[in-house]
This record gives structure tokens, C-alpha cells and sequence, in this order.
């Protein structure tokens, strides 16, 4: 198939995926092209900057939405929540789920040494599709599209009691709920000095929410706290 007929058929099957018509075609197609294409064909046009350009659109989107949706994260956790969705793993997973590698316009060679399931290349593709998203439909239209696609992975991922530390969250949730701090109490020790085992239990106004085991008294303090949240949280 000539390049032209092939970046058609591309642009048809990625509209397609994507649930998106563009109104500019060329900015898609520029998208879905990888460098190794564009030095097949004696093309310049590639999609770094699109790349570029999106990995900036989908850090905002993201950001702008947990801030808005997750209240109890301080920075910290605000900032590990935005790292876990956009990563170059999540954003593979994210290709393969829309089918990018079925119509990415990649040279023979890369083609032939598997560039089509590579999660970088694919990685790479799904930010400049954001890119060409922005620049086609504006930001608001960016931003829902991104949204829909991540919603479920947002969801698994920002769910507080996991994010950062579970005893850090947990005082933030009791000052926001009851005006006070959580107590801690090492129940019980045991075990040879080498070896010993903690066990702890944290309660809020004089009621225990939760108990905890660990090797020290932080990390039976962190289980503890880890239970109680997903108490006080229900």
C-alpha cells in the first residue's frame, strides 16, 4: 500500500478508536506518525512535538481533576496519584486498550522488531494523540475525552487509604471529620530482641478503629492506621 493510502487508512481507523472527527485531519495524522516512518517516506513531519505538547495537556487534565476530586490528598499524595496515572506503563495499558498500535504509522524496520507492541513507541503516540486533541478540539473537549478514558483508572488508583501515609491521611481525615488526632497504643510486644513483633491499636474519641502487627512500632502504627481508615472512610 502506497504511504498516502496507508496515512488515510490510519486517520479513518484512529477516528474510529478514538470516537473523535477531527476537524483537521493533517494534525492527526502528524500524531499517529512515528519518526521512523516519516525517515521512510523523506518526511520531517513526526510526532515528537505533538508528544510534547500532550504529556503537558494530560499533566494538567489530570492534575486539575484529582485536585478537584480528592480533597483529603495533601501534595504529597496529590503528587503520587498523578504519577501513577501518567507514567509510561499506564499510558501503554492505555494504548492497547484504544488499539493504537493496529494503525500507528511505524517504518518497516521498527515494524518488524515488534515497535507496534513496543509500550515506549506506544506510550509516546498516546500523548501526541492528546497533543493533536488539544489542538484540534480545544481544551475542554481535551480534558472530557482524557477523563473518560482514565475515569476507572483514577478510581483504582486514588483511593485514599492507599495513597502516601496511611497515618498521615488518617489525622487528616480526623481533624476533618471530629476536630481531633487519632491516638495510638502499642498493645502488646513480643519476640527475642532481634526479632521482635509489635502489635497496635488506634482509636478516635476513646473507640477503636483499628489493630495492627509489624516488626517496629511505626509499622504496626501504619497497619493500624490503614484499617481505621478504611473504617472511618465507609
Amino acid at each position: 500500500m502506497l504511504p498516502e493510502s496507508l496515512q488515510k487508512e490510519a486517520i479513518k481507523s484512529a477516528e474510529q478508536a478514538l470516537k473523535i472527527k477531527f476537524k483537521n485531519k493533517d494534525v492527526l495524522r502528524v500524531a499517529l506518525t512515528h519518526s521512523s516512518f516519516a525517515y521512510e517516506i523523506g518526511s520531517n513531519e513526526f510526532n515528537e512535538k505533538l508528544e510534547f505538547l500532550g504529556d503537558s495537556v494530560l499533566g494538567v487534565a489530570i492534575t486539575e481533576f484529582i485536585y478537584d476530586n480528592y480533597p483529603l490528598l495533601q501534595e504529597g499524595g496529590l503528587a503520587k496519584l498523578r504519577a501513577n496515572l501518567v507514567r509510561a506503563e499506564t499510558l501503554a495499558d492505555v494504548a492497547g486498550e484504544i488499539g493504537i498500535g493496529d494503525f500507528i504509522l511505524i517504518g518497516r524496520g521498527a515494524e518488524q522488531s515488534g515497535g507496534r507492541r513496543n509500550a515506549s513507541i506506544l506510550a509516546d503516540c498516546v500523548e501526541a494523540i492528546i497533543g493533536a486533541i488539544f489542538l484540534d478540539q480545544g481544551y475542554a473537549k481535551t480534558k472530557d475525552w482524557i477523563i473518560d478514558l482514565f475515569r476507572e483508572r483514577i478510581a483504582e488508583s486514588g483511593s485514599q487509604k492507599e495513597l502516601g501515609d496511611p497515618k498521615t491521611t488518617l489525622q487528616e481525615v480526623t481533624m476533618e471529620k471530629w476536630s481531633t488526632l487519632p491516638d495510638y497504643n502499642i498493645v502488646q510486644e513480643a519476640g527475642p530482641a532481634h526479632r521482635p513483633s509489635f502489635s497496635a491499636s488506634v482509636s478516635v474519641k476513646g473507640k477503636v478503629y483499628g489493630r495492627g502487627s509489624g516488626r517496629s512500632k511505626k509499622q504496626a502504627e501504619q497497619v493500624a492506621a490503614k484499617e481505621a481508615l478504611e473504617q472511618v472512610l465507609k
